[in-house]
């Protein structure tokens, strides 16, 4: 042990990786002192300034995983100190954070952004999200730190290698004291070292130390030199021409490196680094490669961990916003639709059309429905429920679903926990995940259902990675179909990947339950095998608590007569949409409600003022300028304690996610019906 600790090894120049630094910069230091606390705990020091050119100065000297900044300081303001920070090379990239407590219009949020800010916070800030915003910046300077120790390290071991090949041409006498200190280094780590030269039949490749290449490949040393195209011809076909390229035009004395993936003893193909150089034997001109090859797998496939993480982040929040405009859209053709379908003297013909284009409005809310889901932005409505009860309840619909050529099995738990889920998001998860199952068992075949109480605990054996320490109901779907390869099944959450024929996917079934699933607080697992079959895992949190008020099935139900007012009632609508806002007025008028309209909370502001008989505001919460609907409706009920509020809205974004759902009762969800309105308005004024 102790001439290891004294032992220097090439990766020990590799700076190891500092404690993240977090910068504050206020001028009241009661500001610093707290936010200071806030951040306590998170791994990484908390650096203050009191002023634009204290923390430019720090800039000078330190680097920062983050800049948290006020706006409004003396001599030079936040925004100032951002753009000159953005300025310099080496800290343009600083992810900087402005906090607020008065700057806060669209004007001061627009150029905070624009010199650059990832995000504006208003004062006062909650502790758990600032501490979880700051967290992501925190994480990422440490992992960005451990690529970069990792990568000095491979590439000083690396380079130590090359090293020592070389010298051993030139110092035979030393040779079997550094193949012995090689073979140490080499045998710990996932690197194979080779010698290689042309032949006829192809390039011949001896390996050194067999243990490592049995160990990284699969394969004997001596394989290689028995089958002189085993190694060409496993590289994989779209890596095999440039990789014979790089190695065909070297000349004696050059270095090469080329990164490419194999495929290994087991047929599955992993990433190596391949770095060498070439040189020619002392009285001879046949040129031999001495060179490594580097497992950097694991590498790559974080790489792509990443990638495919900020891809679904982005087209997440595309798909947020185009379905936000898509309910407004549908709300103004739905809502004259049922208009139509209630006014007397319709011809049947006409009736039918209503119908049919009604149907396929409501199915455009479904869609819009799935991909708010999928970017998990959605408001769901869950409740207390069990799965098993559930699976029976579905019964004859999942048996209509798979048809006669499929068997279902059923495993379900007679004890199974209750989970808090949206019911209408696992109904179709579920019947999406036996839909896949049928069409990857075209011949028929046989689907199994199971239900069970799981507990995870520390240190399982399996277990999901994002998933923590406690008690999970699962829900598994498991057929014995075609089963996915590897390559289809590391691309199967991907938003819009399908291997479906033409108009028969949409590439969103897994993408939008993993979607939902993440936002009830669990997990999706998915093991596939080719030829076997396919088993997708739902886990999800157990809740104990008590059971809320269910909700009335016959609730949603369209009623026979729509509910009216009750003595000229008047309610003051709320929406920025022209079209939407008159599509709710008809049809309360329609109702016998007198109601008053306003664009935004500056004109229902002058109506409260003006109305003091108004019963009920029905208010969109977001809308443009400084005060959202709930900040209306606080202030309306200040002013008239009575006044009752219905909230609305098609898109559960950050807005809401501030105020937080329990706060919006009661809530009607965009795109609304004519008689879910009558229904809504009628409980909210009792």
């Amino acid at each position: 042990m102790t001439e290891i600790a004294h032992t220097t090894l090439p990766f020990d120049a590799a700076a190891a990786p500092v404690q993240p630094a977090v910068l504050l910069v206020d001028d009241d230091r009661r500001n610093l002192f707290a936010v200071s606390e806030v951040l306590s705990g998170l791994g990484a020091e908390v650096v203050c300034a009191r002023s634009g050119k204290e923390a430019l100065r720090l800039v000078l000297r330190r680097q920062f995983c983050a800049i948290l900044m006020d706006v409004r300081m003396p001599e030079m303001n936040g925004y100032e100190t951002a753009e000159i920070i953005r300025q310099r090379q080496r800290s343009r990239r600083i992810p900087i954070i402005f906090l607020t407590a008065y700057d806060k219009d669209e004007a001061h949020v627009f150029r905070g952004y624009s010199t650059g800010a990832v995000d504006y916070v208003f004062k006062p800030v909650e502790p758990v999200i600032l501490r979880a915003k700051v967290s992501v910046f925190i994480e990422l300077q440490k992992q960005a730190d451990e690529i970069r120790f990792r990568a000095e390290q491979e590439r000083l071991l690396l380079e130590e290698n090359l090293r020592i090949r070389g010298e051993r041409m030139n110092a035979e006498h030393q040779l079997r004291s550094t193949e012995k200190r090689e073979a140490t280094i080499i045998r710990s780590l996932p690197i194979a070292v080779y010698e290689a030269e042309c032949a006829e039949h192809g390039m011949v490749r001896t390996f050194l130390h067999n243990d490592s290449v049995k160990r990284l490949l699969g394969f004997d040393s001596a394989d290689f030199v028995s089958d002189t195209g085993l190694w060409s011809g496993r590289i994989h076909p779209q890596d095999r021409t440039g990789v014979l390229e790089a190695l065909t035009d070297l000349a004696p004395g050059d270095n090469y490196a080329v990164e490419y993936r194999w495929r290994c003893c087991d047929d599955v193909h992993r990433y190596f680094l391949d770095q060498g150089v070439a040189m020619t034997a002392e009285g001879s001109d046949r040129l031999r490669i001495f060179g490594t090859m580097f497992d950097v797998n694991d590498r790559r496939t974080l790489e792509q961990q990443l990638v495919h993480a900020q891809k679904m982040d982005a087209v997440g929040r595309l798909t947020g916003g185009i379905a936000h405009d898509f309910n407004n859209m549908l709300m103004v053709i739905i809502g004259n639709l049922d208009s139509l379908r209630r006014a007397k003297g319709l011809e049947t013909r006409t009736a039918r059309r209503v119908e049919h284009a009604l149907q396929g409005a409501l199915h455009c809310r479904d869609m819009t429905k799935r991909l708010l889901g999928f970017s998990r932005q959605q408001s769901l409505s869950p409740k207390f429920m069990d799965l098993t009860a559930l699976i029976h309840s579905l019964g004859d619909l999942l048996t209509r679903t798979l048809g006669e050529r499929i068997e279902i099995r059923k495993k379900l738990a007679a004890d199974l926990w209750q989970v808090y889920v949206d019911q209408g998001q696992i109904e179709a998860a579920l019947l999406n995940l036996l839909v896949n199952a049928r069409d990857a068992m075209p011949g028929g075949g046989r689907v199994s259902l199971t239900t069970a109480n799981v507990e995870i605990c520390k240190h399982p054996s399996r277990r999901p990675t994002d998933l923590p320490v406690g008690h999970y109901v699962m829900l598994e779907i498991a057929d014995n179909g075609i089963g996915m390869p590897e390559e289809v099944l590391k691309r199967a959450g991907e938003a819009f990947f399908t291997t479906k024929a033409k108009g028969h996917g949409t590439g969103l079934g897994l993408s939008t339950i993993h979607g939902f699933v993440k936002q009830s607080r669990g997990s999706l697992e998915i093991d596939s095998t080719v030829g076997r079959g396919t088993a997708v895992r739902i886990f999800l949190p157990r809740y104990e608590r008590a059971v809320p008020r269910p909700t009335d099935d016959a609730a949603r139900s369209e009623p026979a007569e729509l509910p009216c007012a009750r003595d000229h009632e008047v309610v003051l609508v709320v929406e920025d949409e022209d079209a939407v806002r008159q599509t709710a007025v008809n049809v309360l008028r329609e109702l016998g409600y007198r109601v008053i309209e306003a664009a935004n909370a500056a004109a229902a502001r002058e109506a409260l003022e003006h109305a003091e008989d108004v019963r009920l505001l029905f208010t969109d919460i977001i809308m443009p300028g400084a005060i959202n609907g709930y900040q209306l409706a606080i202030e309306a009920q200040h002013r008239q304690p009575e006044l009752s509020v219905l909230f609305t809205s098609g898109y559960g974004g950050d807005v809401i996610a501030e105020i937080g759902e329990d706060n919006l009762e009661p809530f009607l969800r965009k795109p609304y019906r004519d008689f879910e309105l009558a229904r809504a308005v009628r409980n909210a004024l009792g």
